[in-house]
């Protein structure tokens, strides 16, 4: 909101208690006399008459546990654990998640091919396959954990999913904790009841049918695990489903992953580490029509190679012959195994002793340069679908020996499922996203993608299984940028990569090129565009086996209006590429730093397509002897105006102007003005930092930065230093001044600074609430304490609609510095006003990004599972998607229905007619009962009277609108709207 005329602005409040720079030094000295006597005072008190309570109770109590830490010119609350903090009552709500990451399932086709079932961390979705809508989401019953506010929650997972084969509306669910669920797909219905069987933890599920008497049931074959690398394989009726005890066929080592079945479950492939265990049923007498009478006979066979995908087939059988059974078998090197009729091929003996070895030989195929991530039989057996790394779906043709590719693909591909008609193949890809293409014209039919963001996945890696020249990134040691459009609040932008295999590459960064615009509301992806330099091949390695490192988006950043964004990518060449530099000068670490590219971009968004266009790129937009890192990007709230802070010490500030060819604008195509952005204001932060012989050179450690705008805009926040030094900058935005400087507001790197109303809240080592109109300190919380080491990780996110901020530490184990696998988080939300958390919530992973919804009270959490939650205020509504079971968009209207229709239709439009005769036939005099029509300038002069700290009482602002709305139409409204009647 402007400032109004007679309001003063933030920066003249300041410029009333400020002095002139000249006496900087001398009113600094003043300060800090004054904070020291502050802090005797408040030591000698017993901390009733301050904002931060007194130091009370014990460790083992909920009470607060606080001790007071004197530092140069501030006094800070130590916290034991703001988690221990007495929460105040308030309402705050967190959703369930939203979204999610995809798991290495396959995907599953309903029997007509209409729809399309999904599997995700904690929930199945049902899609159709016509336009890629959400149809159904249905959440399983795995964040019980989170619901009961466990420090540490455990999170669980769906590791298989398959569909009924005796009834096709359902679909068995089994989850890493050794449950298993029976959902009707169609209505969601059995989601909130499961089967706990014996076993701790499951790997892989398969499900077939058999016939008993004249009913078909099902059968589910589960893998379950007993020890460190030995699996069982048991199978379970729904009689033994609800015991939790089934029948053990066979007990399985070195690490059995995949079962599969076929032909009415008499026989059955497991697939361990590098071996293969076929069983098949001893006999087909009556007896093997019960699940207790079902005796296997298993042998095994060694591969020679690690496997990572099987498929298994039957073939048509011959005259008076058991239907021959063939395997294909995807490698972790590349190649693909075929076997044929492995059954017939069985080395038993008479006896019922297995032993590995016999005459089985496969038939090798060879493309894939790593692991084959999934290969499929086609309908007829004729050909083979597979998939990898090279992100090219592969078409064997069996008989000639031909290969036809679909290359260019924009992820990894992890899945592969042939549809029952065999006229669809849905390839799963490992950016969160699936598709269905044609068999015909290999076209996509049906596309549908999640949030692509780095996630931490519980299973490793098919490419992880052999060790090669490099390895990747298997932690995430900075946020994710994130920010929201301010035109449309549903909408978020998120930095991502080419997919999760070519996101984790090789050294200590990521590659994330791309920026994705996610829907909240409807849960799903509208968009990705690439925003830095990709490399889109198969030939995504280089010739020494390195794959190819592609530039990361460090910064997103919307204008106050939407139109503009900018962005900051970085790229840096691994050492490797640059030791024939060497000369001895230099280093291998200056090398690459001297070679880094740093570039800031400005796009402009069409309102219509929502396409970025970029207008102009500024090479090395913070420079010294080498590029330097962008810390922070600011937008200005009430114009078009971005600022930087870079390692060099300089604040830069960017606006656009018309572009003039000989002193003429320029137009495009359509004759629309053409922009550009350049630098309009330098401000060096260096010089006033080093006048200060108490301050402590800012050349010592690593730079930090951050930067923020006040709310009216005039105030520009600045926090720069090295970590045992920051400073806060206040800059006049009209002038480019620097009006003041504050030391000691950091302690330990700068992880954010955001102002809110009067206060800066900041984030380092410690949480600070600073309110500079006042120049004193709120409230601070030591953090170090409580999470131990601080990491990158640690995030801050303020809203200015509730005058809240949300704040996000990764809780790490003893000596732990970034964040891995199974890193949980937990987030606080404060008010400035006092120091009690609003709501402390454990999450069950690791929180990637958290920003403030727009235009609402609340926040949007992103965790490492790529699920979205939102964390709203009252009962204000929650921006996610909201179920979808009561809109049934997936229920056909019946012929009773439609003539409901038509008839109900007729009688409303009658009905319509009636009214407005009876309106028109209505006097003058009727009209005295109006609606107000209140000009959008007359709001806007109420609610812009002042800055938001210095708005006049709500009272008074409740009759001016009420003034308005009640106030009587002028005599040319009242004759418009007797014309519009």
């Amino acid at each position: 909101m402007a400032p109004s005329k007679d309001s003063p602005t933030l920066a003249e409040s300041l410029k009333k208690r400020k002095l002139d720079r000249t006496d900087l030094q001398n009113e600094e000295r003043r300060n800090r006399k004054k904070q020291k006597s502050k802090r005797k005072s408040l030591g000698e008190q017993n901390g009733e008459q301050t904002d931060i309570p007194a130091a009370e109770g014990n460790a083992g109590s909920n009470s607060r546990k606080q001790e007071y830490v004197a530092k140069e010119g501030q006094l800070v609350v130590k916290e034991a654990s703001y988690g221990q903090l007495e929460v105040t009552n308030s309402s705050w709500n967190v959703s369930k998640p939203i979204a999610g990451r995809m798991l290495d399932i396959d995907p599953i086709f309903s029997e007509d091919e209409v729809h399309l079932i999904l599997t995700y961390n904690t929930s199945i979705q049902v899609y159709t396959t016509s336009d890629s809508l959400l149809v159904r989401r249905i959440q399983l019953p795995l964040l019980a954990s989170l619901a009961e506010n466990d420090s540490r929650p455990r999170a669980q997972h769906i590791v298989a999913a398959v569909l009924s084969k005796a009834s096709p509306n359902l679909v068995y669910v089994a989850s890493s904790d050794g449950r298993v669920w029976c959902i009707d797909w169609t209505t969601g219905s059995g989601a909130d009841s499961s089967f706990q069987l014996q076993a701790g933890r499951i790997w892989d599920m398969t499900v077939d049918s058999i016939q008993i008497g004249k009913t078909t049931e099902d059968v589910l074959l589960i893998l379950q695990k007993t020890s460190h690398s030995v699996g069982q394989l048991t199978a379970y009726n729904c009689d033994a489903l609800t015991t939790g005890v089934g029948k053990v066929i066979h007990t399985c080592s070195d690490y059995p992953r995949l079962v599969r079945a076929t032909n009415d479950a008499s026989v059955v492939v497991v697939a361990a580490k590098d071996t293969v265990h076929v069983g098949y049923l001893k006999s087909k007498g009556k007896a093997n029509h019960t699940i207790a009478d079902r005796e296997y006979q298993f042998f095994s066979f060694g591969i020679g190679d690690l496997i990572t995908s099987i498929d298994i087939r039957c073939q048509s059988p011959g005259k008076k012959q058991q239907s021959p059974v063939d395997l294909a078998v995807g490698c972790a090197r590349g190649p693909i195994l075929l076997f044929y009729d492995v059954v017939s091929k069985s080395p038993l003996s008479s006896s019922s002793t297995p032993r590995k070895g016999g005459s089985i030989q496969p038939r090798k195929h060879h493309w894939h340069r790593r692991a084959v991530h999934s290969v499929k039989w086609s309908q007829d057996g004729n050909y083979l679908i597979s998939g990898g790394s090279e992100n090219v779906l592969v078409l064997w043709q069996l008989d000639t020996g031909a290969k036809d590719y679909l290359p260019h693909l924009s992820a990894t591909i992890e899945n592969i499922v042939v549809s029952p008609r065999g006229s669809s193949y849905a390839v799963h890809l490992d950016d969160n996203s699936t598709m269905v293409l044609s068999t015909a014209e290999l076209q996509p039919t049906t596309y549908i993608s999640g949030v692509q963001s780095l996630v931490l996945s519980d299973s490793k890696s098919k490419e992880s299984l052999v060790k090669r020249v490099w390895q990747p990134v298997e932690e995430i040691s900075r946020s994710i940028p994130a920010t929201s459009n301010p035109i449309n609040p549903a909408q978020i932008l998120l930095s991502v990569g080419n997919g999760q295999q070519a996101t984790l590459t090789d050294g200590t960064s990521v590659s994330a090129p791309y920026v994705q615009t996610f829907d909240i509301e409807a849960s799903q992806s509208l968009s990705k565009q690439a925003v830095a330099r990709t490399a889109p091949t198969e030939a995504n390695i280089t010739p020494s086996g390195h794959p190819i490192i592609e530039p990361t988006t460090t910064q997103l950043a919307y204008s106050h209006d939407g139109k503009w964004l900018a962005t900051v990518d970085e790229w840096q060449p691994p050492e490797r590429d640059v030791e024939a530099l060497v000369d001895g000068s230099r280093t291998l670490a200056e090398l690459c730093q001297e070679r880094r590219e740093i570039y800031l971009k400005f796009w402009e968004q069409d309102e219509e397509t929502g396409v970025l266009n970029l207008v102009t790129r500024v090479n090395e937009a913070h420079r010294t002897t080498h590029p330097e890192t962008i810390f922070d990007v600011a937008s200005n709230p009430t114009t078009t105006q971005f600022a930087t802070i870079g390692g060099d010490g300089i604040v830069r500030v960017w606006t656009p102007r018309l572009r003039k060819q000989d002193g003429l604008s320029t137009t495009g195509p359509e004759g629309q003005a053409l922009w550009g952005w350049s630098c309009a204001q330098v401000i060096n932060l260096g010089e006033s930092a080093l006048a200060d012989d108490d301050v402590i050179g800012l050349g010592q450690g690593a730079m930090t930065g951050a930067l923020d705008y006040s709310e009216d805009g005039s105030i520009l926040f600045v926090a720069y230093g090295s970590p045992a030094n920051a400073l806060v900058y206040i800059i006049d935005t009209e002038s480019g001044e620097i009006r003041d400087r504050i030391s000691d507001l950091f302690s330990g790197e700068i992880r954010g600074m955001k102002a809110v109303a009067s206060c800066l809240v900041m984030l380092s080592d410690e949480l600070t609430v600073y309110d500079i109109v006042s120049d004193e300190l709120r409230y601070g919380l030591d953090l170090s304490e409580r999470f131990g080491e601080s990491t990158k990780l640690t995030q801050l996110a303020v809203n200015r609609r509730s005058r809240s901020f949300a704040v996000a530490v990764p809780l790490l184990g003893p000596g732990q510095k970034t964040a891995v696998k199974g890193t949980t988080s937990e987030l606080a939300v404060f008010s400035i006003e006092q120091n009690k958390p609003q709501l402390v919530q454990p999450f069950p992973h690791l929180i990637t990004s958290v920003l403030p919804a727009a235009r609402s009270s609340g926040f949007v959490v992103i965790d490492s599972a790529a699920q979205i939650w939102s964390v709203t205020e009252g009962t204000e509504a929650a921006t996610l998607a909201q179920p979808l079971e009561d809109l049934q968009l997936d229920k056909v209207p019946t012929e009773e229905a439609d003539e409901k229709m038509e008839v109900d239709g007729e009688e409303e439009e009658e009905q319509d007619a009636d009214e407005e005769m009876q309106d028109v036939e209505e006097d003058a005099d009727d009209y005295d009962v109006h609606a107000a029509v209140v000009a959008p300038q007359h709001l806007a002069d109420i609610f812009n009277a002042g800055p938001s700290f210095a708005m006049p009482p709500i009272e008074d602002t409740f009759y001016q609108i009420a003034k308005l709305f009640s106030a009587e139409p002028s005599a040319t409204t009242s004759f418009l709207r007797h014309r519009a009647i």
